[in-house]
């Protein structure tokens, strides 16, 4: 096996342990006739990019994509903390659509499934125009999903772009209303950057209304005692760290390097 599991185990009590994979940062890098010679290009400096950081693995994004959902079956859920695509291209539609199309996983949106090409600023209009196009790529609902497996309630949610919405708000209140523990995988980690608003990707604004809501529902996540475990990817390596509520929230490295979450639960 070429995929390296990151290992973490959560005690909730339960009779029977639940066992989650998660999968993040792929990062498809392709491009074909219909894209383009630009994209062509660009797609082979960003695959070499990638090959580089990840310090020249054996297999490459869309192999350990293979690997990965083909280990996923001894799994009980599987969850794919977004950029998938680092661009949006047919070549990148339809390898992700190839590899992933009957398979059963919860999917939640990250930065770049969104961006036309690396290097473009982000751009929530962008991101409102194109949703559909990309959501018809993949299974579920990329903005919000849940689902109760073995006692546990597993949430995706889509903070892509840094920002959690009011409506996914009232979404988050009614599945903690539900009863269940709750572990929550978003793609990017919950941090002081992401509650004071300063994101990394100095392009991306928002209004005051969509900070405080922002604000708001990092502190919800932080401070409900139902949410018992925050789960994240983007910094394509391996890290815990503190929140200010006392909770941990646990980022997974990228699948680019061959990394997986393994989280038991139990």
């Amino acid at each position: 096996m070429f995929l390296k599991p990151q290992r973490i185990h959560l005690h909730f009590g339960l009779e029977k342990p639940v066992k989650i994979l998660q999968l993040t940062d792929v990062h498809l890098s392709l491009a074909d006739d219909v894209d383009g010679d630009d994209m062509k290009e660009h797609a082979a400096a960003r695959r070499n990019t990638f090959f580089k950081e990840a310090g020249y693995p054996e297999r490459d994004p869309v192999g350990f994509l293979e690997e990965a959902m083909e280990y996923a079956k001894d799994f009980d859920c599987t969850v794919i903390t977004g950029d998938i695509l680092d661009f949006m291209s047919h070549a990148n539609y339809e390898a992700a659509h190839k590899i992933l199309a009957g398979k059963d996983y919860m999917f939640c949106a990250g930065n770049h499934e969104f961006c036309p090409k690396v290097g473009t600023p982000d751009s929530f209009a962008r991101k409102e125009e194109k949703m559909d196009e990309v959501q018809s790529f993949f299974r579920g609902n990329m903005l919000f999903e849940s689902r109760i497996v073995g006692g546990v309630n597993i949430i995706a949610a889509d903070n892509g772009y840094y920002t959690w919405t009011e409506e996914q708000y009232e979404q988050l209140q009614k599945e903690v209303a539900k009863g269940y523990p709750i572990v929550i995988f978003s793609h990017v980690p919950l941090n002081c950057n992401v509650l004071d608003h300063n994101p990394h990707h100095k392009d991306l604004w928002a209004p005051d209304d969509v900070v405080a809501t922002t604000r708001k529902v990092t502190k919800y996540i932080g401070e409900e005692p139902m949410i018992k475990g925050i789960f994240a990817g983007h910094w394509h390596g391996n890290g815990d760290f503190d929140l200010p509520g006392g909770k941990v929230c646990h980022v997974i490295g990228g699948l680019f390097k061959g990394i997986v979450g393994e989280i038991i639960i139990d």
